[in-house]
């Protein structure tokens, strides 16, 4: 669990994977009893997958192909 996690590492990844990384670290720190600000790398590494998650919402939709006619 003391392992930062960068970026770049994040670059890929869906927002369901992003969002169940970010819960199995939030339920690590809870299991040890330990807080996310007493833990700059590990607060770190959940604002970068919190921005990876903004970033990927931001990002237009694909549109499919439009029916005949229109």
């Amino acid at each position: 669990m003391s392992q930062f996690i960068a970026p770049n590492e994040l670059h890929g990844m869906t927002e369901q994977e992003l969002r169940a990384l970010h819960g199995r670290i939030m339920a690590d720190l809870r299991r040890m009893g330990q807080s996310v600000f007493l833990n700059p790398h590990i607060y770190a590494s959940l604002r970068n997958i919190e921005d990876a998650i903004v970033r990927l919402q931001q990002q237009p939709k694909p549109r499919g192909p439009k029916p005949p006619g229109f």
